[in-house]
């Protein structure tokens, strides 16, 4: 081997020996083995810190990784079927005789539903002055369903003991839906039999506003309690077209509303009146009620 070389390696060899021994005296003679057997606290200790302080941080990731990804899934599933408003601030407004019969405010949802339908841009009937009613009823098949209205907050509470008192008594409705469900037509909600309360509209005929405009009135199973004007000839008109079987109240048919039937006392009951005992024309389907 070159003279040289064999110097350059004995001069490194006698540094790293050096190092070596200025290492052991600074740590006061001991080893790393030898100081963990002396100090066995400290070195588990230290151990024990590097070891969990890695699994702490993986297991608070993931605990808090899962809870914002519940908390993202719950509020998305939430927001499906309400506005950002409904789910911060639940309705505490909500009036309730059972959990199927209850009303409130009308919520964003709602308004949504109805606006610029039965709620066009023009009407002048203050959301506030309105309550969004759920309810259940029978049908004519006997079966129980679930039904919508919307009504005037003066005679919410009305509603709700009436159509309760009619369902407790199996009193049959083929349909409750908002008038909404068909395009805010009077006409086809009343073909379609369909029981309903706020429409903003006039009285048909005339340029004045009908009392369904202000939440006030109900129209019950209309196909078979038809709406009926006499004009000077003597003449009928029977609305909605094709219920002209049913104009003739002398004679028995099912779902007729006369002053035996139930909806009728509950209603009078409750301080409506029967658009039936009207003279000038005769509206068997309809109820209502004049607040102040």
């Amino acid at each position: 081997m070159n003279k040289k070389y064999f110097k350059d390696f004995a001069l490194l060899g006698a540094v790293i020996i050096i190092c070596a021994v200025a290492a052991r005296l600074l740590a006061g003679g001991e080893t790393l083995e030898q100081y963990a057997s002396n100090n066995p606290d400290a070195a588990e200790s230290s151990s024990y810190a590097t070891s969990t302080s890695i699994e702490d941080v993986s297991a608070t990731s993931a605990t808090s990784a899962s809870t914002e990804t519940v908390s993202l899934t719950s509020a998305t599933s939430a927001s499906s079927n309400a506005t950002v408003d409904d789910i911060a601030k639940p309705n505490s407004d909500r009036v309730s005789i059972s959990e199927y019969f209850y009303y409130e405010p009308i919520s964003n949802e709602v308004f949504k539903r109805i606006s610029g339908v039965s709620y066009p841009v023009d009407c002048t009937i203050s959301l506030d002055d309105l309550r969004y009613v759920s309810l259940l009823y029978v049908d004519f098949d006997g079966n129980t369903q679930s039904g919508e209205m919307i009504c005037n907050k003066a005679i919410a509470q009305d509603i709700l003991e009436i159509f309760s008192e009619l369902y407790n008594n199996g009193y049959q409705i083929e349909s409750i839906k908002l008038i909404d469900e068909f395009d805010g037509d009077d006409t086809a909600s009343m073909l379609a039999n369909n029981t309903s309360c706020f429409n903003y509209r006039v009285v048909e005929g005339t340029n004045r506003l009908s009392n369904h405009a202000k939440g006030l009135a109900i129209d019950l199973n209309p196909f078979y309690n038809p709406y009926i004007t006499y004009n000077k000839d003597g003449s009928t008109n029977i609305s909605p077209e094709g219920s002209e079987a049913y104009a003739d109240r002398s004679t028995s048919f099912p779902y007729k509303i006369d002053e035996n039937d139930l909806a009728y006392k509950l209603f009078k009951e409750h301080g409506f009146t029967w658009g039936g005992n009207w003279n000038s024309v005769k509206d068997y389907q309809h109820f209502e009620k004049k607040i102040g």
